[in-house]
């Protein structure tokens, strides 16, 4: 992934929605400063380089877990995601996110 190689890398990527026509991804990227609505896409037109539209959701890894506890619907689409880059911290926020889907977690 492109993403991994800037100055300012990624530590993981998920692609959720699958099923959509636009492409769909969360992104960690550890010096984004902390934001109260990763949530909210950042959507890119198709271009040279990626010819599908892009809604990207991306945030520090604070700002990520903290938008899948407060959103179900977020966490059951990353619970359902695809681990693209960062398999690690990307099964550990997938899992995270299936267990608040599922209500076994309090947010918080």
């Amino acid at each position: 992934m492109a993403h991994a190689a800037l100055d300012e890398p990624m530590e993981t990527a998920i692609w959720i929605r699958q099923n959509d026509r636009e492409a769909w991804l969360v992104e960690v990227i550890p010096s984004l400063p902390e934001d109260e609505h990763p949530e909210r896409p950042v959507a890119f037109n198709p271009g040279l380089g990626f010819r599908h539209p892009l809604n990207l959701l991306a945030g520090n890894r604070a700002s990520v877990e903290t938008a899948v506890r407060v959103d179900r619907d977020l966490a059951q689409t990353v619970a359902q995601g695809v681990v693209l880059y960062g398999a690690a911290l990307g099964e550990e926020l997938k899992a995270l996110a299936a267990q608040l889907a599922n209500g076994y977690a309090q947010a918080g």
